[in-house]
């Protein structure tokens, strides 16, 4: 049933127009912005393809969010212009820069003129937006999983690596020479990010260490850990709010959790029935034009929004916000990637599929679903591990960085295996002993060979049959 907005209905812009109380244009919007996706109880949703396997990452670009990069299993980035990619199907621009392995991570710089992008080859590539062409590539000594511009000078980019370190580097410096280290732990950086308004402050997700804050003027050693007792913890995800006051971060097997900027403690955790994040990276993000929600995708397919409190007693036991705002389905895998635009009030969301869904309280076409949430979802079911032994071993070609037949369908072998690890999760097959071992083989499972089936058959067999290991589908 849609929720009940006071002074005008949700769909009735002409009598939310009409009132005299808000001046301005953009105020008017805003206002209209807000009221409609707090009236909603569901969005439309609808598909924009062009990659050929897995997308890892996704962001959309500044001042606006006319665009969206994306880049995924397949190695290419491609840049959509939203409203043609939308309206009128128009394709994605690929840069011309390709990367080795997987892609996990991008972003944009503040003028929206250059792209950089890091992933599984060890490096991080600068791309000219208008000319697609490469400018430079800085190379690391690992895997690079996530990349963070900083808000006051575009030639100044952080990144965070496997082989734990935060690297800070200056595009206008060789790109051979040393980056200044600001962290160096012996676990992996999964995330980093500058605050948007102190810029010498940066928080990182580490896969041992957990949430931190970082002054770039004190290297080596972070100002605060997050989480109080339970700093010690695998993180996957950082993000800070739009005014750089608040900490939104993942956690492997727990929930969102939400810190005020310098408060160890937790302001809130987010939970919902259904909602889990064992089998993958993934990440997560604010939503609204005030930062009032946040986002995360799930191990069961869905994308939850949950509403941030105003108070700052609510919630139960241990400040636990116990029931999503809004939980979107459609996705047919695990969803790893969401981001919010708070101009157009989209939301893009990725994962293991090759589709990126696009989901709006407007109406747009060729869209699916309703704002009541009346329209039942033709959910599937999983794939048992039997189907998917069938699955790899009729194919005759296993699970592999092969995308030369540049199919945008979808592969039934790869959504069976990560079926197969949302089934040990719901079985209880995995333990505290072999997450380590399931997190870094998700993130380098083509890179180092590692297979983490829990099958039926034996680890044996599986090299005897030579059956590739699938594609990394994570951040």
């Amino acid at each position: 049933m849609m929720r009940p907005v006071r002074g005008c209905g949700m769909r009735c812009s002409v009598g939310f127009l009409q009132r005299r109380s808000l001046v301005g244009c953009e105020l008017l919007k805003t206002e209209f912005q807000r009221r409609r996706l707090d009236g909603c109880c569901n969005l439309y949703r609808t598909d924009i393809l062009g990659h050929y396997g897995c997308v890892n990452a996704i962001e959309f670009s500044n001042n606006g969010g006319q665009w969206l990069v994306s880049g995924g299993d397949d190695r290419r980035v491609l840049l959509w212009h939203m409203e043609k990619a939308i309206h009128s199907r128009a394709k994605p621009v690929k840069l011309k820069g390709e990367h080795l392995s997987n892609i996990f991570c991008l972003a944009f710089d503040s003028t929206n003129t250059r792209v950089f992008s890091g992933g599984n080859d060890e490096q991080v590539i600068l791309h000219d937006v208008e000319r697609g062409e490469t400018l430079n590539v800085f190379l690391h000594d690992d895997a690079v999983y996530g990349l963070s511009v900083s808000p006051v000078n575009d030639n100044v980019f952080a990144s965070s690596s496997d082989d734990g370190r935060v690297l800070i580097w200056d595009t206008r410096e060789p790109p051979h020479g040393e980056p200044f280290c600001l962290a160096n732990y012996p676990s992996a950086f999964h995330s980093v990010m500058f605050n948007p308004v102190e810029p010498r402050l940066l928080a990182t997700a580490n896969s041992k260490e957990g949430v931190g804050l970082w002054d770039i003027r004190k290297p080596r050693s972070s100002l605060l850990r997050y989480g109080g007792s339970l700093s010690l913890q695998s993180a996957m995800s950082v993000r800070f709010n739009s005014a750089g006051t608040q900490l939104l971060a993942l956690r492997r097997r727990l929930p969102p959790v939400l810190y005020e900027l310098h408060s160890r403690l937790p302001s809130f955790q987010f939970d919902n029935q259904g909602y889990f994040n064992s089998c993958t990276m993934k990440s997560c993000c604010f939503a609204g034009d005030r930062d009032q929600y946040i986002l995360s995708g799930s191990d069961d397919f869905n994308l939850y929004m949950w509403k941030i409190p105003k108070d700052p007693e609510a919630g139960g036991p241990g400040r636990v916000v116990n029931g999503a705002f809004m939980v979107l389905k459609g996705h047919r895998s695990i969803v790893n990637q969401v981001r919010f635009n708070p101009h157009t009030y989209m939301i893009c969301s990725s994962g293991v599929e090759k589709v990126i869904k696009v989901w709006s309280p407007y109406q747009q076409p060729d869209s699916v679903g309703d704002l009541e949430g009346r329209v039942e979802d033709k959910s599937r079911s999983l794939y048992t591990h039997e189907e998917y032994i069938s699955l790899v071993l009729n194919s005759g070609s296993g699970l592999s960085h092969d995308y030369v037949s540049q199919s945008m369908q979808e592969d039934p072998r790869m959504m069976a295996f990560f079926d197969s690890l949302v089934r040990r999760e719901i079985e209880g097959w995995s333990s505290d002993s072999d997450s380590d071992l399931s997190e870094g083989a998700i993130l380098q499972l083509h890179a180092r060979g590692t297979p983490i089936l829990s099958l039926s058959l034996s680890l044996s067999l599986f090299l005897s049959l030579s059956i590739s290991p699938p594609p990394t589908c994570t951040q």
